[in-house]
């Protein structure tokens, strides 16, 4: 009996891309080992950025660093939950910091995580990490050029369209002083630009960033411990120029973040004392002669004083954590168990997302939130 084999199929480029776009990003990569074709297809700028728009729609995750407490370096952790689902994914650094080490999230973008960490206390160094495809380089840090008097603050992104990416540094001497110590860093060249700017009037400037659009945001403060917030701090990478925006009066609440908001720049301002909490979300837009103000969008409230800082939004999605918790030090709170929880600005809905202790026997300390980032898996280079 003869045997007949009938011909695989030849599947047309075109809806092998429609395949590939709509596959994760864990699949994708196990597709990109199989031949050296496949590799350089989909390691192309333009696959890894059309994928990445996909995934934004339909992998939406959680990026948790958190820790045991401010005294016991080295036993800090990475976790990823699942924004629909709550499934949880731990993630094992790519850098052993050792008992008397430490590390901290600069930034994410496209799939990729940018740290600074150190090993051996004030040896520190940065690393951008993709996940997905566990690659990984090591960045010098600047900032060791400029020793402990210096208090530094960084950005990481990606050039819009491109696969290219982008860490910034910044620091100053004295919150007197108008003039800083600038570095950007381009993957593409693998060098870092140097130079000293005056910003007048910029006093202190908040480590946490924001990059959009090839623009890194931070928030500008008087006072102690950033208490007054004054303006939000814009740097555009194809410009390479400073502009400022003035926070209005009516944005000033107790605690301020940036972050993105319907593709967006967004202030989130918001309190809470013993009668509830109260939030407020600003754009960052244009008025009509092509200068950049904040706009209120919209203003919510709550009744619960169990409420308390939000971690970001994402179109009508708040996460909240909400649960019991101690003050530490002044800067972190730690939490017995963290709860999140999706919140409808439209609707005033709540949903329980993820109930989650991150407590066990051997570590009975409480845990301190150190981060808490979107992430979206990404096939871009490091």
């Amino acid at each position: 009996m003869t045997k007949f084999q009938l011909p695989l199929p030849i599947i047309p480029d075109e809806l092998l891309q429609e395949i590939f776009l709509r596959s994760s990003a864990k699949a994708v990569g196990r597709c990109m080992c199989l031949n050296k074709f496949w590799h350089r297809q989909l390691r192309q700028p333009e696959t890894c950025i059309q994928h990445m728009r996909r995934q934004k729609v339909l992998d939406q995750h959680v990026l948790f660093h958190v820790g045991y407490s401010l005294l016991l370096m080295g036993s800090d952790s990475l976790y990823i939950e699942n924004a629909a689902s709550g499934e949880e994914v731990h993630v094992q650094q790519p850098f052993g910091v050792g008992i008397h080490g430490w590390f901290r999230i600069v930034g994410v973008s496209n799939g990729n995580i940018c740290f600074k960490f150190s090993r051996e206390q004030d040896d520190t160094r940065l690393l951008v990490w993709n996940p997905t495809t566990q690659c990984s380089r090591e960045i010098f840090d600047p900032h060791r050029d400029h020793g402990r008097s210096y208090f530094p603050v960084y950005g990481f992104g990606h050039v819009p369209n491109s696969d290219a990416y982008t860490i910034i540094h910044i620091c100053k001497r004295d919150i007197a002083d108008a003039y800083i110590f600038f570095s950007r860093y381009c993957s593409r060249r693998s060098t870092w630009f140097h130079c000293v700017d005056c910003l007048p009037g910029v006093e202190k400037i908040d480590p946490n960033s924001v990059f959009n659009n090839g623009h890194a945001y931070w928030i500008t403060g008087t006072g102690d411990s950033y208490a007054t917030p004054k303006s939000v701090l814009c740097y555009s990478v194809e410009d390479e120029s400073f502009s400022e925006v003035s926070i209005p009066v009516g944005a000033i609440y107790t605690v301020h973040n940036l972050l993105t908001h319907k593709e967006k720049v967004a202030l989130l301002a918001h309190t809470y004392n013993e009668f509830g909490y109260v939030a407020a979300i600003w754009h960052l837009n244009e008025d009509a002669g092509g200068n950049r103000i904040l706009e209120q969008y919209c203003r919510f409230a709550s009744r619960s004083i169990r409420e308390n800082l939000i971690l970001f939004v994402d179109d009508n999605l708040l996460l909240l954590v909400n649960n019991s918790k101690e003050r530490e030090l002044l800067v972190n709170y730690r939490y017995i168990e963290l709860v999140l929880t999706e919140y409808d600005i439209e609707h005033g809905t709540r949903n329980l997302l993820v109930r989650r202790a991150w407590r066990y026997p051997e570590t009975p300390h409480p845990i301190t939130v150190r981060s808490t980032l979107k992430y979206f898996a990404g096939m871009f280079p490091v």
